[in-house]
């Protein structure tokens, strides 16, 4: 007597919960492996706000300085005695990739402009490392 094989849904479910199961582990498997490839790039913005030193101008004298990154100065110059002491930020030209240095609020200078071609570079603002401070005629201070 031959044998008879039944081939209803039902048979097949258990089948098709485990290949299920199965296809649902690697798809968060691969979505893990995404999100972890996506997080390993770098950050624009997070580069540009990196630095290895803080750079100063003094807006009474025009001295200019720079520290290390774990120390800050105050608004008094250590030039001058003022208290007109300010922070820098500087901005990368899309041109010519200079670095132009400005005071971060307060520049008598206006809008920032690069200083080799003059194109405008108020939308490239970066934090400046030593050694663009140190291109920039910065004078490296301790307290």
């Amino acid at each position: 007597m031959p044998i008879r094989r039944h081939t209803h849904v039902q048979d097949f479910a258990p089948l098709l919960a485990d290949i299920c199961r199965q296809w649902a582990f690697v798809a968060v498997c691969l979505g893990v492996a995404l999100l972890m490839s996506a997080g390993c790039k770098r950050d624009a913005a997070a580069d540009a706000l990196e630095t290895d030193a803080n750079g100063y101008v003094c807006l009474h004298c025009g001295a200019k300085f720079y520290t290390d990154t774990a120390t800050t100065l105050g608004p008094i110059c250590p030039k001058c005695k003022d208290q007109t002491l300010r922070d820098v930020v500087g901005y990368v030209c899309a041109k010519d990739h200079h670095v132009t240095i400005r005071s971060r609020r307060e520049d008598p200078n206006g809008p920032p402009k690069c200083d080799l071609c003059g194109a405008p570079v108020q939308d490239a603002m970066i934090k400046p490392h030593a050694k663009d401070l140190i291109a920039w005629g910065a004078v490296k201070v301790s307290p």
